[in-house]
C-alpha cells in the first residue's frame, strides 16, 4: 500500500511539472520583407503553463527573442522582450527597422493600461529597439513571424515560408493583419 501511495505521489508531481513547467523551443525561420526579399530570423520563446490538472490552463509567456541573420540592409539589435514579435521590416525611407509585437494574456493588456490596440511598435534608434507610437500606415499590414511556436513539440531547425503559410489558418486576425480596430475579451 505505501508503494502505491509513493508511487501515486510521484506521478502526480510529474504530472503537475508536465503541465506547468517552462517550456522553451528555439527555431529560425524565412522572413518576407515588404520589398520582396526574404531574411532569415533566430527565434526563442520560453512559455511557463499554468492551471489546473483536467481544468483550464495554457502557457504564458516569458520571453521571446528575434536575431536577425541575414538581410540585405544594416543588421539591427537581438530583440528580447516579454511580449511576442508577429512583424519585423526594415522601413525603406527612414532607413531603419522596425517591429510590431502583441500579447497573449489579459494580465499584459491591464498591465499595458488597456490600451485600445493591442500593437507595440518599435523602431531600431541609436542601436537600440525603442518603444514608439504605432504608426497608422501599418494598418493593414500583413505579419510575417511565426506566431504561437510549438512547445510541445519543438519547432523545426528552420522553418520555411510554406509551412509558415499553411500554419496562418489557425491563427485569430490579430495576429494575421495589424488591425485598426480591436475588441478585447478580457
Amino acid at each position: 500500500m505505501k508503494k502505491k501511495m509513493i508511487f501515486a505521489l510521484i506521478l502526480f508531481v510529474l504530472l503537475v511539472y508536465a503541465c506547468n513547467g517552462t517550456k522553451k523551443t528555439a527555431w529560425k525561420e524565412e522572413t518576407p520583407l515588404v520589398d520582396g526579399s526574404v531574411i532569415v530570423v533566430q527565434r526563442s520563446a520560453q512559455a511557463h503553463g499554468f492551471g489546473e490538472m483536467g481544468g483550464p490552463g495554457g502557457l504564458r509567456d516569458l520571453k521571446e527573442s528575434l536575431q536577425v541573420m541575414s538581410s540585405p540592409y544594416p543588421m539591427p539589435p537581438s530583440w528580447n522582450d516579454i511580449y511576442a514579435p508577429i512583424l519585423i521590416d526594415y522601413d525603406v525611407s527612414k532607413k531603419e527597422w522596425f517591429l510590431i509585437a502583441t500579447f497573449y494574456m489579459c494580465e499584459d493588456w491591464r498591465r499595458l493600461g488597456r490600451p485600445k490596440s493591442p500593437y507595440l511598435e518599435y523602431r531600431v534608434r541609436n542601436g537600440k529597439w525603442i518603444g514608439v507610437p504605432l504608426d497608422s500606415e501599418l494598418i493593414g499590414h500583413e505579419t510575417n513571424l511565426l506566431t504561437g511556436p510549438n512547445f510541445i513539440d519543438g519547432e523545426p531547425e528552420m522553418l520555411r515560408l510554406p509551412e509558415k503559410r499553411k500554419r496562418r489558418g489557425n491563427v485569430a486576425d490579430r495576429f494575421l493583419i495589424i488591425l485598426g480596430a480591436w475588441h478585447t475579451a478580457c
